[in-house]
């Protein structure tokens, strides 16, 4: 992916092969008869469902390729303030956003070829950017420093959430603050019971990491977060501290 301002989105690769391998879980025995709980992969009914409650700014938990997420309608201040409140996370802790390559160069602008070089490495995968947010977005999207964080997920309904919403997504870990993240559908439910309008049962995942989260705002790129990605596979692209 090649940045010129805005980035060219030409150089992420998307297939439904890759995106399928990345992406293993096994389904869950949750069985619970609600009308906020929905299986993916979807039905037209589901999709129908899913769209409604992203164009109607409501807050979804969803699988990603590392843990369930937490998100809906980036674009959306009241999601952003429902995400922040559901989790009982500090406003000072900014929310990564969850995207496609479509979205990106509106989302976020850069020139270091660094970071065309990780994005052709990593994504779609569970690495998170730290990028220079493109300054005509809602003062709610972007931080306090003018950065934005984002990634783009391997997994399929995470893209397909994205497509059928035409939104980015917020996309943090699905738990409270100060509790473990979840990996199933019913861990989710456990922990917020009837907070969150729409949950998609995705299986039970088995990764048991977060992403890595790198900042690429200055010259030196360095992890803020240690996660699926290792610093020695992200060295071998380019260095990284």
């Amino acid at each position: 992916m090649n940045g010129k301002g805005t980035g060219d989105k030409s150089q992420v690769s998307r297939t439904e092969e890759t995106v399928g391998n990345d992406y293993n879980h096994t389904k869950s025995d949750f069985v619970v008869e609600k009308d906020h709980l929905i299986d993916f992969p979807f039905t037209i009914t589901a999709e129908s469902m899913v769209s409604a409650a992203l164009a109607n700014n409501q807050v979804l938990a969803f699988p990603t390729e590392t843990f369930y997420g937490l998100g809906g309608n980036a674009l959306s201040k009241s999601v952003v303030e429902r995400v922040y409140s559901i989790k009982q996370r500090s406003l000072n802790k900014p929310l990564p956003v969850l995207i496609t390559p479509e979205w990106l160069p509106r989302l976020c602008m850069w020139r270091d070829s660094r970071i065309n070089d990780l994005m052709d490495a990593f994504w779609p995968g569970p690495l998170t950017l730290i990028l220079k947010a493109n300054p005509e977005l809602p003062h709610h999207l972007q931080n306090d420093n003018g950065s934005l964080a984002v990634r783009y997920s391997s997994s399929p309904a995470t893209q397909r959430l994205i497509e059928l919403g035409n939104c980015p997504i917020i996309g943090t870990s699905a738990n409270r603050a100060g509790m473990p993240e979840c990996s199933s559908a019913k861990d989710v439910s456990n922990q917020f019971n009837n907070q969150v309008d729409l949950i998609i049962d995705g299986g039970e995942l088995s990764v048991s990491q977060a992403s890595t989260i790198v900042n690429c705002r200055s010259g030196t790129f360095k992890v803020l977060r240690q996660g699926a990605i290792s610093l020695t596979e992200l060295n071998r692209i380019c260095e990284i501290r």
